[in-house]
């Protein structure tokens, strides 16, 4: 059994554990076993694993990520928490986990949070537009590009012609800690009929009310933390997102996007996605934000991406494959 340990949260988001659900059913289809490790309090992402029939189990949050490797079940180990947050105890996890004869991957969270430290994972996965021409990591294995973008296997399908979609999806991450959807739907408001606004479901409560509130008032009625985006990608014509992984399902079903980010170092992030033609780029920090933000989405809304573009939907098979040839499951 390879157990995937994520975390979901108001501070991590909520990609991280998207993409380890989307891991193990790909696992389980190339012939693995696959569980996934959570925190105590991920109750929406523990019914998501019972609802697909992949094992799940929970461990206590600790102060350092190396003290919890006592409560994993045995077998080797997929970590995907690379975050800025999180990043500079990663190597002491990996190293916890291998006194322990566990053999250990890692996938990074975003293109800027490269893994490094002295102990060495037996894979490592940058699976990001641009990244097999970066350094290579600290691992005994090491595979990039966007071609290993791990998505659901919803995404193998087709995506329906841009001239058959119409509105703008926007999802601003699935715990938007910056308050971007606010911004964005103060904003558009002459938009309104034609957003479509995902309230992510690790925004607290009493915001996801809000929220749901602001869209109606503009005459939009909120998704309410869908499980998946696939469907909603495929009818719009263009969408808007944060800075996180949903950017790849924008690129997997060919809608042209724009991306607001918090702040110049989240700018910068988006650096490779932007250069290779994927979307475009809005800073919140900066002036004038509402009209850079229309005029960029006018511009989107024009864009025709080619198809297949570098994310085709198959990433999560090939790092289910990886990942069993690594570990000799």
């Amino acid at each position: 059994m390879i157990w995937l340990r994520c975390k979901a949260g108001l501070d991590i988001g909520t990609g991280h554990a998207v993409r380890c659900l989307a891991l193990a059913r790909a696992i389980t289809a190339e012939g693995g076993k696959a569980g996934i490790v959570l925190d105590t309090d991920n109750t929406a992402f523990l019914a998501q694993a019972d609802d697909a029939g992949i094992p799940a189990l929970t461990v206590s949050p600790r102060k350092h990520l190396a003290d919890e490797v006592t409560e994993f079940p045995p077998g080797p180990v997929l970590v995907d928490l690379s975050n800025s947050i999180l990043m500079d105890q990663l190597s002491s996890l990996i190293a916890a986990l291998q006194a322990q004869g566990r053999k250990t991957a890692l996938i990074e969270g975003l293109d800027r949070e490269a893994y490094a430290g002295p102990a060495r994972p037996d894979l490592v996965i940058t699976p990001y537009i641009g990244a097999e021409a970066a350094m290579p990591r600290p691992a005994r294995r090491w595979i990039g590009g966007g071609r290993y973008a791990v998505l659901g296997p919803e995404y193998e399908t087709a995506p329906t012609p841009l001239d058959r979609r119409a509105g703008v999806l926007v999802m601003l991450s699935g715990s938007d800690p910056w308050h971007l959807t606010e911004r964005v739907v103060g904003a558009l408001p002459d938009q309104g009929p034609g957003l479509r606004i995902v309230i992510g479901n690790s925004i607290p409560h009493d915001r996801a009310l809000k929220l749901a509130a602001a869209a109606e008032a503009i005459g939009t009625s909120p998704l309410m933390a869908p499980k998946s985006l696939f469907d909603h990608f495929n009818a719009a014509r263009a969408c808007i997102l944060g800075p996180g992984l949903a950017k790849y399902e924008a690129a997997a079903t060919g809608t042209p996007c724009v991306i607001v980010c918090p702040d110049e170092r989240h700018a910068a992030m988006q650096s490779a996605f932007i250069h290779a033609g994927l979307g475009h780029l809005v800073s919140a920090a900066r002036p004038d934000f509402s009209g850079n933000l229309k005029s960029v989405l006018e511009a989107a809304l024009q864009d025709h991406p080619a198809h297949p573009g570098p994310v085709d939907g198959q990433g999560a098979r090939r790092v289910a494959r990886e990942l069993l040839r690594t570990f000799g499951e």
